[in-house]
């Protein structure tokens, strides 16, 4: 069993600038002054980023355990050199060992230990790292025996953000910590028990723009807090602003970027093996999590004293935008950050649940005023079973009341509803 590595050796080129300025100033001298005269300039230079990825060869995968045997378990490696002037990752884009008619379930990681990696978030970089390849067969039938092989290719990335000194800047729904809370109520169109706690998600959102205000990368990322829900549901997320093949939503929002895009979603499991899909469509729903039962347990961390229970799945989806010019900051702000549309769908009644801050239309907010899908624009700690946010906040109504035009002002309290819980016995409690 072979498998040949295509050697790739990316370079990420920037431009070498130097930006000079001063105020105009006449040469102008009056009456003799041992005073030199003076004036101020300041300088910035941007050196382009730059990588190499050097030394990997093709490599042959040997028998572990067993050889051609049911689930015996094949593995090789091999070594390449990274040198960098700047913060990269490197991502494996891997096939199945195949030998054109049957493919066998093959595995990669750098190090050991995931399908891609990110060198320090500062600095230069310059490390001899390991590339390894395991393929584990089926059952003796399920595969042909003779030579199985498959093309890798590492690509190298910049890792874009960050407050540059000249002019990189980064922006975030929180300023704090980047965090917020998505919850849901799965019952719609009927009115839930209000709780907000049928699926709970921790959602990161942040969009990096380079010196000339244009976008040129996003990074989103999903980890289940909690699940309180008889009903299964998937959590997708729209970047065009239309939801596919929904049944109960028809509303257009602001497409998240434009142009086309580089598009990744890398699953980690608690277990520690990540998984990558490349290449996927802006126009297409991306799933984030295909199974919220898969992702964390049926009822996890929603009663009181019980045990904590950690997700099962996180997600991290990346974007590399073909067109930054096209992105202007000045014509996104931070309600851009709004244009991203993560949606639940649950599978059981096929309704789908949109954000009410992004679309609070098509039945999104219930009879009693109360969204379906809400955002808390920090880490929070959600209402236990059968606690209605109404009794576990106080100013919560106060604020929904605001939202739906009901009273014209709203208090201090109101507008951060989320910072006043009425009583800790009411809410989970994340410091435990």
């Amino acid at each position: 069993m072979s498998s040949k590595i295509l050697l790739v050796e990316t370079a990420l080129i920037g431009a070498l600038f130097a930006l000079f300025s001063s105020q105009s100033m006449a040469a102008s001298f009056g009456k003799p002054s041992s005073a030199p005269l003076q004036s101020d300039a300041t300088i910035c230079m941007s050196v382009g980023a730059q990588a190499s990825l050097t030394e990997l060869e093709d490599f042959t995968l040997l028998p572990v355990s067993g050889d051609g045997s049911a689930g015996a378990l094949y593995g090789g490696e091999d070594v390449f050199r990274l040198d960098s002037n700047a913060p990269v990752r490197v991502i494996i884009e891997g096939e199945m060992m195949t030998n054109g008619v049957d493919t066998i379930d093959t595995f990669y990681q750098i190090d050991g230990t995931r399908n891609y990696f990110d060198t320090a978030s500062e600095g230069i970089h310059s490390s001899v790292h390991t590339f390894s390849a395991r393929a584990q067969l089926g059952r003796i039938s399920q595969q042909l025996a003779g030579d199985y092989s498959a093309t890798v290719v590492l690509t190298v990335t910049p890792q874009i953000g960050g407050a540059g000194g000249c002019g990189e800047f980064t922006s975030q729904l929180n300023t704090i910590d980047g965090w917020s809370t998505l919850a849901f109520e799965d019952l719609y169109p009927n009115k839930g028990d209000g709780d907000y706690n049928d699926m709970v998600v921790k959602y990161h959102v942040q969009e990096n723009y380079n010196p000339q205000n244009e976008l040129e990368s996003v990074t989103l990322k999903f980890e289940p807090l909690a699940r309180g829900a008889g009903y299964v549901h998937s959590l997708n997320l729209s970047l065009d602003g239309q939801i596919d093949n929904s049944r109960n939503i028809t509303t257009t929002t602001n497409q998240a970027f434009v142009g086309d895009a580089l598009i990744s979603v890398t699953y980690s499991s608690l277990n520690g093996d990540d998984r990558t899909v490349y290449n996927l469509d802006k126009t297409e729903d991306i799933s984030i999590f295909n199974n919220t039962v898969s992702s964390l347990e049926r009822f996890a961390n929603v009663y009181d004293r019980a045990e904590w229970v950690d997700p099962k799945l996180t997600a991290q989806v990346d974007i590399i935008l073909a067109n930054p010019e096209l992105n202007l900051f000045e014509n996104r702000g931070t309600d851009a950050l709004l244009w991203y549309r993560p949606f639940l769908s649950v599978k059981n009644t096929q309704q789908d649940i949109d954000l009410a801050v992004i679309n609070p239309n098509d039945g999104m907010i219930d009879e009693n005023g109360n969204p379906f899908g809400l955002m808390v624009p920090t880490t929070w700690e959600w209402p236990l079973e059968r606690n209605s946010i109404n009794d576990a906040y106080p100013y919560f109504g106060e604020y929904t009341d605001y939202l739906n035009g009901k009273t014209d002002t709203l208090s201090i309290e109101a507008q951060q509803w989320y910072n006043f819980p009425a009583a800790a016995e009411l809410t989970i409690n994340l410091d435990r």
